[in-house]
């Protein structure tokens, strides 16, 4: 079964440029000098991230992760040598390492993520506040297949975050690779994609191979990007158990770290009932619990 949730706002891609001030706790763009949240204070792309592609990772509320068992690629596509380090540490590690570095994150996924006040936004104040950068954030508009207005989620004197947050309400796996080239501008140099898909995806059949498709492609066009991807919040009437099945184990097959969000829940129906919205999507509880697990899967705390 699929399900869907409200949406969001309109217009614009670009940054303006990484001269950001915070006044009142509104972002400011002070000087427009055209650069693209992808790029550096120079305009040329911004730097990648030194580490390898990492093993999949099943990270909960514990720093230390979790492997499960390989299992064979569901493509024929060349998988990177497995690391030690995950690509989430790999990316707040490089940030540590030289602060005047740009980045520049991209999420894909369905309403799980655009929720204005969620765990996404909540990823990027604690990168501004951790690296003392400045952060920004657009978040997409399905009715105009467009970005709507930046949105500052941290101000700060050393390299800027741009974090494109490509996700809504039923979006698919399948949609973000029919609309790829908006989602992800031609200008955007992503260092690090998240993909947070599965409640409008086919929940009777498994998760990997409907994921399959977004990754060929995404690896094809940004060879250099880190894939993260996530296993979702239980549905109140447990219809993804069997859909997330192997599911860790397939990413781990090509390189792709997983974030299991899933076993954060409860397993309990009442307790669970009481985390989420609709009986699939978190409500404002049920993104605390997601905020949490996605910060310790970067190294970060919440505010």
């Amino acid at each position: 079964m699929t399900h869907s949730q409200g949406d969001k706002s309109t217009t614009a891609r670009k940054w303006a440029g990484p001269a950001i001030t915070v006044v009142a706790g509104a972002v400011v763009v002070a000087s427009i000098v055209g650069v693209n949240v992808a790029t550096s204070d120079t305009g040329t792309p911004a730097s990648q991230t030194s580490a390898t592609e990492t093993a999949t990772t099943e990270t909960s509320t514990t720093e230390t992760s979790t492997t499960e068992t390989s299992a064979s690629p569901t493509s024929g596509t060349p998988a990177p040598a497995p690391a030690t380090e995950s690509a989430t540490r790999a990316f707040t590690a490089s940030l540590r390492a030289d602060p005047t570095v740009s980045k520049t994150l991209v999420l894909l996924g369905d309403a799980t993520g655009s929720d204005p006040n969620g765990w996404a936004p909540q990823l990027g104040t604690a990168i501004a506040t951790t690296f003392d950068k400045g952060v920004a954030t657009k978040f997409w508009d399905e009715s105009t297949s467009s970005y709507g207005p930046m949105i500052g989620l941290g101000n700060g004197p050393n390299g800027k975050v741009g974090f494109w947050n490509g996700s809504a309400a039923g979006l698919t796996a399948a949609y973000a690779v029919d609309h790829l080239d908006g989602l992800i501008a031609p200008d955007v140099t992503p260092n690090l994609i998240m993909l947070d898909f599965g409640h409008t995806e086919n929940t009777s059949a498994p998760l990997a191979p409907q994921l399959q498709p977004l990754i060929d492609a995404l690896r094809a066009k940004y060879p250099n990007a880190k894939l993260v991807a996530f296993k979702q919040n239980p549905q109140s009437d447990g219809s993804t158990a069997g859909q997330l099945e192997g599911f860790a184990a397939a990413m781990d097959a090509q390189g792709i770290e997983v974030i299991d969000v899933y076993s954060a829940f409860p397993t309990d129906e009442a307790q669970l009932n009481a985390l989420l919205s609709d009986g699939v999507y978190p409500n404002a509880e049920g993104q605390k619990i997601w905020a949490t697990t996605v910060l310790n899967a970067f190294g970060l705390s919440g505010s």
